[in-house]
This record gives C-alpha cells, structure tokens and sequence, in this order.
C-alpha cells in the first residue's frame, strides 16, 4: 500500500508500536502498582497496630524485599532461553520438595533472629517459592514482548497483596500479614497466562543463572544499601533527615523500574550499543524529571508524612543518586541480555565503596553526595564491563522476531 506521494505505508507496524507503546505504559504502571501496594498495607496497618507491632511489619517487609531477590534472575534468564529458541526453563519436583525443606529449616532461626513468629517466616519461604515459576511465566511474556499481560499480572499481584496483606494484618496480624502475600503471589501465579515462544534455535552467549541472579539481587541491594546503612553512619536525628528524603528517593528508582524489562528482549536478538545506551540516557532523564517534581511536592509530602520538609540538597542528591541507579539497571540488564559472563563485579565494588564510608560518620547531606559520587563511577564501570568488552554492532540486521502462541 503506497500514498500519494509513493511512500509505502504499514498499518501493521504501526499498530504494532501502538501495541508496543500501550504494552510498556500498562507495564510501567503494574511495577509502580507493586511498590505502591506496599505502602498502602503499611499505612493501613500503622494506625491499627502498636509501636512494637508497626516495628515487626517494617521488620517483615524488609525481610520480604530481601527474599524478593532469591529469584530476581529467573525471569532474566527464562527470557533468553526462550528468545533464543530453547525449551522453556523449568524446575523438577525435586527441586521443589528440596527448597521446601531448606524453607522448613531456616525458617526457625531466621524468626529467632527477627523475633517475628515461626509461622510468618515459613510464609515468607513459601511465598518465594511460589515466585519462581511465577518469574519463569513473566520471562516468557517478556520473551514474546507481551509486557501489556505481564503489566496486567503485576496489577493482578498488587490489588491482592493490598487487599489479603491488609484484611490478614487486621485480623490475624503479622502471620496474617506474610500468609495474604503469600497467597497473592499465588493467585498472580494462577493468573499470569501459558505463553510460548516459536523461534529458530539460535546459538548465543548466555550469562548462567548464577550470574544474572548475583547481578540482579546485587543491584536490588545496591539501590537499598544508603537506608541500611544511614542508622551506622549518623546520628538518630541525622538519620531521620536522610530518610526523609532517601525514602521518596527510592520512587523514582521505582518509576524507572521496568524501562529494564523493556529493553531486554530487544537487545538480546539484536546486539546495538547505541540501543542500550540512549535506553540508559533517556532512562536517567526522566529520573532527574521524577526528582525535580519531587523537590517541588518536598513540603506535601511533609504533612503527609507528619515530619519536617526534606532539605532540598539532600533530595536532589538522591533522587538524581536514584536516577544513575535506574541507569545502572538497563546497563545491567543488557549485559545479561548480551551474555556478559559476569556483570556484577561493579556493583560489588560500589556497595564496598558505600560501606567504606561509615567510619568516617559524614552529615546527611555529605552522605548524600557521597551516594550520588559512587552510583555516577558504578555506571560508568558497570558500562565498561557490559558494553566495550563485547563487539556490538550499531546496524545489526533485523532478525525474525519470534511468534508467541498461548498455551
């Protein structure tokens, strides 16, 4: 089909993009959904439970963010495997039953340590668990470039945890709390739709599972190390100022999320520097964007939160901080989607260099600063390691995208 000036036209591509478009923007706003589900059960809960009982929910959902990296790889790697045409990622029922037990034994001293209920960390096991095929059903959606439905899943996975977290933590407290998220992972597990992926066998360098889970679960611990860290480095008063403006911080990292997820599935069949790097430029863009509104609604945010306003300085810092950190995470995915063998020793590098600092007890703002310095040097190795070690082309050909079939 030509117009009248002999340029061929393509509805097909275009609603193809259109698809694309709506796909990543129903996407981005599921991994906002998850984020925000959290804190609507923590603010649900705070005014129905006492101080000790607000401390174990804090203590909980840390211990959950913590788990949430165990299987932060899967998806990574089930992608790959299916991108490059190889039998779906699975798990036998031995390793199931074999993660079952080890759940079951750790779980006692893991409450010992916490002093949380035996019963809320065995939820917590199984929870992880049910993750891992549930991560194995999104890398197939991210495979086949279905981010609309996996987008769908995230929100399905959200209004559950909101819902059973908060009905479980109001009725049952904090066993209720762990068994409701369990059981929303569940359900978005039962939800989350058959997918297979039809492409030719194609033989490419893959990053081992090994790898791609240390990279991911190092970079989910490099963005939340400045909070663990802030009560070693400061005073209580100091601390709280940081987190003050650490916490809205994070949502920007948030915001930034799921460009990664995006990105993935593209960069693995054609291999473009270009690709990965105006993904990461446009990435770091919008993040200092998120900051800049952030700055504005600093004095909102302080009659929610019931404290002082953030210090300007300080918010900017971070939230920039958070910015080169959603750099840093498409810089990494794409080492992975390219089978970088090993992406992550900047990462390790970066969190030694954070850890380095705590003798030396800076203000809140100097540790700020500091933030910010060590995430812009992070970026620009983790870039040498993912990108200049590995011949990338600017103008590889198009390969055939692959034909996804629901199951």
């Amino acid at each position: 089909m030509q117009d009248q000036a002999g340029e061929s036209t393509n509805p097909q591509g275009e609603t193809t993009k259109v698809q694309a478009t709506a796909g990543g923007a129903l996407l981005w706003g599921g991994t906002i959904a998850i984020g925000a589900s959290t804190v609507v059960v923590v603010a649900v809960l705070s005014h129905h439970l006492h101080q000790k009982g607000f401390a174990d929910v804090s203590t909980l959902f840390g211990l959950f963010f913590v788990a949430s990296l165990i299987p932060s790889g899967v998806p990574q790697h089930a992608a790959a495997l299916e991108v490059d045409g190889a039998p779906r990622m699975r798990l036998t029922p031995q390793q199931y039953l074999l993660a079952c037990v080890a759940g079951a034994a750790i779980s006692p001293l893991i409450a010992y340590a916490l002093h949380l209920p035996v019963l809320t960390i065995l939820m917590v096991s199984a929870q992880v668990i049910l993750a891992v095929p549930l991560s194995i059903g999104r890398g197939s959606l991210m495979a086949a470039h279905r981010f609309g439905a996996m987008g769908a899943n995230f929100f399905v996975e959200a209004g559950s945890r909101t819902a059973l977290g908060t009905i479980g933590g109001l009725f049952w407290g904090m066993n209720g709390v762990a068994a409701g998220l369990a059981v929303a992972t569940g359900v978005a597990l039962v939800a989350v739709p058959g997918q297979s992926v039809i492409s030719a066998r194609v033989a490419r360098q893959m990053t081992s599972m090994l790898h791609t889970w240390l990279a991911l679960a190092l970079l989910g611990l490099f963005v939340e190390m400045d909070i663990f860290l802030a009560p070693r480095v400061m005073s209580r008063t100091m601390a709280t100022q940081y987190d003050l403006a650490a916490l809205p911080s994070k949502g920007v990292y948030l915001v930034l999320l799921a460009a990664s997820t995006l990105i993935f599935p593209y960069v693995r069949v054609r291999a473009r520097r270009l690709t990965v790097v105006l993904g990461a430029s446009v990435t770091l863009g919008i993040g200092l964007m998120a900051t800049a509104a952030l700055i504005l609604l600093r004095e909102p945010m302080s009659s929610i939160l019931g404290q002082n306003a953030a210090s300007p300085t300080l918010l900017l810092a971070l939230g920039a901080a958070m910015s080169v950190a959603g750099a840093i995470g498409i810089v990494i995915s794409s080492g992975i989607a390219l089978g970088v063998a090993r992406p992550w020793p900047p990462l390790l590098l970066g969190i030694a260099c954070l850890v380095a600092a705590v003798p030396f007890h800076p203000t809140a703002t100097t540790f700020g600063i500091i933030v910010l310095s060590i995430q812009i040097g992070t970026l620009i190795i983790t870039g040498i390691v993912c990108l200049h070690r590995r011949p990338m082309s600017s103008s590889a050909e198009d390969e055939p995208a692959p034909v996804a079939e629901s199951q």
